[in-house]
């Protein structure tokens, strides 16, 4: 489509949700939606492509979409037309809230009335968190990776640890019989806090807010490649059919040649999740059953195909298909939620922006949908989410009060 066209669709969405189009409008508009690839277009063209405007920013929700139904009603049309728009509208009702909840993050003039949130000032906004991590060596040497400059870090048992100029750590063996007596590292973030690591066997690891990975700094001795992570990773590991990578976490391993994955194992979830993005892993996990004995318990294990995900929680193993997206996003610099509920969304944002969430009178209820920037203060993300009306907030220090 031409540059006209994206005009035409943008500005049949903003009389949509102004509730100012006409029939025809409205018609144009459902045609458009019955389009493959509708939503997601229609996204990016009010995301980067236009300034929106306050009638472009109204939330799309089912009482608006009735709203918009009683006025098609009023309008002279043929009954199964109106109807069979009011079903499209009402479809589109969730995927619209994932534009707002996107649009409302990049534009900085948006400020809804009465929100304590916007109205904060820089000295109390809170900035989002950074790459730095500690980097402890097997001599208990801590290295701070923010802080030290760019080259050789250490040599251990045979092995030269570096920081290149982009900040990534890489390990050199220097002497493959000294290697062979190499002793654990361990690599870990505080809260508001990520890092990318290079394994010795060229393996990278990017290290998630508030998460620990421990590895040897050679693997030449080993028959297996093992790490053990606490909290969330995500992993792309090289092949060696010879010498299988195992990553160990809370109730299970899981066991790869060579693909891409990620677990999310913090201790405060539900439970472990492990999202496979392209490759086969296995997962073996401590499962239990009761026998006359009582409860005996065993290890089972799973295989995952890429797009799946599984869940242990419990004991107890789910496979489902994954939200590659959602799952990853962390990675690439974003916060993607689909279908969330407000704790388990804080709990992420508590993690990258350090600080302490407390609850007034009930958890609110709802499920929230959107794609905000990491990179953006933690003001603009909380605004964000205000901006559903089913939630809000008060800042005062580095702990945020939520309310309904």
């Amino acid at each position: 489509m031409d540059h006209l066209e994206d005009k035409r669709i943008v500005d049949l969405y903003a009389k949509f949700s102004a509730k100012t189009a006409s029939a025809s409008e409205l018609e144009a508009f459902n045609a458009f939606l019955r389009t493959a690839g509708a939503e997601q277009r229609l996204f990016g063209l009010l995301e980067t492509d236009y300034q929106l405007s306050d009638h472009h920013r109204k939330e799309i929700n089912e009482l608006r979409a009735r709203q918009i139904f009683e006025k098609i009603v009023s309008l002279p049309q043929r009954n199964h037309q109106t109807r069979k728009l009011w079903l499209r509208i009402a479809g589109v009702a969730a995927a619209a809230s994932i534009i707002v909840f996107s649009i409302v993050i990049k534009n900085k003039s948006f400020h809804p009335e009465g929100n304590p949130i916007s109205s904060i000032s820089a000295a109390q906004d809170i900035a989002p968190g950074k790459n730095t991590a500690t980097l402890t060596l097997a001599s208990g040497r801590k290295i701070v990776l923010s802080e030290a400059i760019s080259g050789a870090l250490a040599s251990e048992s045979g092995v030269r640890i570096s920081k290149t100029a982009d900040g990534e750590i890489t390990y050199e063996i220097l002497n493959s019989s000294s290697a062979q007596d190499a002793g654990l590292n361990t690599l870990s973030t505080h809260r508001g806090e990520t890092y990318k690591v290079k394994l010795p066997d060229g393996s990278l690891v990017w290290l998630n807010a508030a998460s620990s990975l421990t590895y040897p700094s050679s693997f030449v001795k080993s028959k297996s490649r093992k790490v053990v992570l606490d909290g969330e990773a995500y992993f792309e590991i090289e092949k060696d059919e010879q010498h299988p990578f195992i990553v160990g976490s809370d109730g299970q391993e899981v066991t790869v040649l060579g693909t891409h994955f990620n677990i999310k194992a913090y201790k405060e979830e539900a439970g472990v999740v492990t999202t496979l993005v392209e490759g086969s892993v296995r997962v073996d996990f401590q499962t239990a059953t009761w026998g006359d004995k009582g409860k005996v318990k065993y290890t089972d294990d799973i295989r995952l195909s890429p797009g799946q995900q599984s869940s242990l929680k419990d004991e107890s193993m789910r496979i489902s298909q994954a939200n590659l997206k959602e799952s990853t996003a962390w990675k690439d610099g974003d916060f993607i939620f689909t279908e969330k509920g407000i704790d388990r969304i804080m709990r992420d944002i508590a993690r990258w922006y350090n600080i302490e969430v407390i609850y007034e009178g009930s958890i609110p209820t709802g499920a929230f949908s959107g794609n905000v920037s990491r990179s953006k203060n933690i003001s603009q993300v909380l605004q964000a989410l205000e901006a559903t009306k089913l939630v809000h907030f008060k800042l005062q220090g580095r702990r945020v009060y939520v309310t309904k």
